[in-house]
């Protein structure tokens, strides 16, 4: 009889009754899976936005289009010299026992989540090192210049830190046609033409630094 100090689900047996064994002769796998650690590394530039306990998201191939959730654990205190990275380990919940050891998992970490205004990438007009947008006055039917401040970029969008309020209608399409003053008429659907500048709100959404 062989007992072990923690309590788990066995694997598969690699020794048959009766064969000689010596020490350290692997018998068989004992795994307690009722909860994943789960090892990866972060870019040193992000190791101030590191923490134990921080929210952790992670996906596995095995099934597709679920998210498993974790805190951050514990963090190396080295950081890989090559690499540049530091090795971090979270531990994500499996009361279910779906996740397995040695599973490959696509992690997101978020850090200092904020929420913030955005508009699309193609509605900034670049001049020297300033940013501008063109925002529509609905009363006067006219669009204006205005100088912003941009932030942090997700894919298709950019946050701005000043320059514009939510619900602001900018041009996103057109800018190059448009100068300061210009009066525009709106379009919407399918009886939009390429000639007419195009519209977009200003939109609240999360930036992840």
């Amino acid at each position: 009889m062989i007992r072990a100090p923690f309590s788990g689900v066995v694997g598969l047996r690699q020794v048959s009754e009766g064969l000689i064994v010596q020490a350290g002769t692997p018998i068989i796998t004992l795994s307690d899976i009722s909860r994943i650690k789960l090892d990866f590394t972060v870019p040193e530039v992000f190791l101030s936005g590191l923490a134990p306990g921080q929210p952790i998201a992670a996906r596995a191939a095995a099934y597709p289009g679920e998210t498993f959730t974790g805190t951050v654990d514990s963090i190396d205190p080295q950081i890989d010299p090559v690499t540049r990275a530091v090795s971090v380990r979270a531990v994500l919940p499996n009361a279910q026992k779906r996740l397995k050891p040695g599973m490959l998992m696509l992690t997101t970490l978020t850090s200092k989540p904020r929420t913030s205004l955005t508009v699309p990438e193609q509605a900034l007009s670049p001049r020297l090192d300033q940013q501008f947008v063109y925002v529509y006055d609905p009363k006067s039917e006219t669009v204006r210049e205005r100088t912003v401040t941009t932030g942090t970029r997700q894919p298709g969008y950019v946050e701005i830190q000043t320059g514009l309020t939510a619900g602001e209608q900018v041009v996103v399409e057109g800018t190059l046609k448009i100068s300061d003053g210009d009066k525009v008429r709106v379009l919407s659907g399918k009886s939009q033409i390429a000639e007419e500048p195009a519209l977009a709100n200003t939109t609240s959404a999360t930036a992840i630094q």
